[in-house]
């Protein structure tokens, strides 16, 4: 357990050893039983990225055609 002060303009530090635990710059703030207060951290998005996979093999070139996507659809506007 680790102490911590609360600003007059009501801010607190998160210690470092979890905020380098966790990686992130932000947390929840729940209301706990008894007026206590339970922090988690927010995951990262770029964490998540893949956690809902389907089992499916990816096709490795999926991001050049992606971009190539993108590009294409910009030069139709500019075309015009």
């Amino acid at each position: 357990m680790v102490r911590t002060r609360i600003t007059n303009k009501g801010q607190t530090t998160i210690p470092s050893q979890f905020r380098r635990k966790w990686k992130t710059s932000q947390v929840f703030w729940e209301s706990g039983p008894g007026g206590s207060a339970v922090v988690r951290p927010v995951p990262n998005a770029a964490s998540l990225f893949g956690i809902a996979g389907n089992g499916r093999p990816r096709d490795p070139r999926e991001m050049e055609k992606a971009r190539q996507a993108i590009a294409d659809e910009a030069g139709k506007g500019r075309a015009k």
